[in-house]
């Protein structure tokens, strides 16, 4: 019996390649899964990375404008096999065998021709998701105040965050960017993803590798638990954010000082063990300057004659 031969060349699609699709980190790891298998067959292939989400990814092909007869062989990875994005990619490679792996089949193989389904088709298999190793980035708290009219015309909060946010997804790293993760020290209950207590803050904060804070208490509640900070005073000229800075011994960065390279090379600092060792080295020396903060506030409460 002889042996089939191998494609010429395979085109791995997916909801990554779909300018209106929705691309998690499975879908990419799992890309990258269905790379690696190919690879290790020898078989020539490319990778369609949809342009909305991969502008300047130029060792990807756009779905859109290869030209479709280069390829004898398409994958579709991961994901739900079904739905109107699949259904394009089926008509428009129409002359092709059309694959799926590690789908979910919901309502029948078609528009496939074969699959490698990690559910709906017979007993579940692992997601391929599994075996592709990523280094570890680091995780970055992000805690931005919100306009403080007492300020007045001082405020710069816009102009500060436009440039951090920017900065933190071009943060280099060995690994690539931090992730970035939003949080804030304001409370709320009946909202789940909002903490209710101080616990959670802080509880939140001790996992973070280091914070970003335009807000007071985001600077001081990362500091109070051993974890270094840029801070960003948002106010002209600064205010509480520097001031506070100022008494816990810790550097600020004011509006006309927020660049990119500043936000970098501060977050670069943060990053390092001895911004960690300095932050775990606030709390016993502010609660050393609060020593004899009970006996201030009991001479303040006495009426002076």
């Amino acid at each position: 019996m002889s042996t089939p031969a191998p494609p010429r060349r395979v085109l791995v699609t997916g909801w990554f390649s779909v300018p209106d699709g929705e691309i998690t980190a499975g879908d990419l790891l799992a890309r990258d899964a269905a790379v690696a298998h190919l690879q290790a067959l020898g078989v020539a292939h490319d990778v369609a990375m949809t342009r909305t989400f991969a502008p300047d990814d130029a060792e990807s092909v756009d779905l859109l404008a290869v030209d479709p007869r280069r390829y004898d062989v398409v994958l579709w990875v991961c994901g739900p096999a079904r739905g109107r994005q699949l259904q394009r990619v089926a008509d428009r490679f129409a002359h092709a065998r059309f694959v799926g792996v590690d789908v979910s089949l919901v309502g029948g193989l078609a528009p496939l021709h074969a699959a490698l389904a990690r559910d709906g088709d017979g007993p579940p298999r692992p997601d391929t998701s599994l075996l592709v190793p990523v280094p570890a980035v680091p995780v970055v708290g992000l805690c931005t105040a919100n306009r403080q009219d007492e300020y007045a015309d001082r405020q710069r909060h816009d102009l500060v965050h436009d440039v951090v946010r920017p900065a933190l997804a071009s943060a280099p790293g060995p690994a690539g960017p931090p992730a970035v993760v939003a949080f804030d020290t304001r409370l709320a209950t009946g909202e789940p993803h909002v903490p209710s207590t101080a616990a959670q803050v802080e509880s939140l904060l001790r996992r973070f590798d280091a914070v970003v804070s335009s807000r007071l208490h985001g600077m001081v509640l990362a500091l109070k638990n051993g974890v270094p900070v840029v801070a960003l005073d948002p106010v002209d000229g600064g205010a509480k954010v520097a001031a506070q800075a100022e008494a816990l011994g810790w550097p600020v960065l004011l509006p006309h000082e927020v660049t990119t390279e500043r936000v970098h090379a501060a977050l670069a600092e943060a990053l390092t063990e001895e911004a960690r060792e300095r932050a775990r080295a606030v709390l016993p020396a502010a609660t050393a300057a609060l020593a004899g903060y009970a006996d201030e506030l009991a001479g303040v409460m006495v009426p002076r004659g």
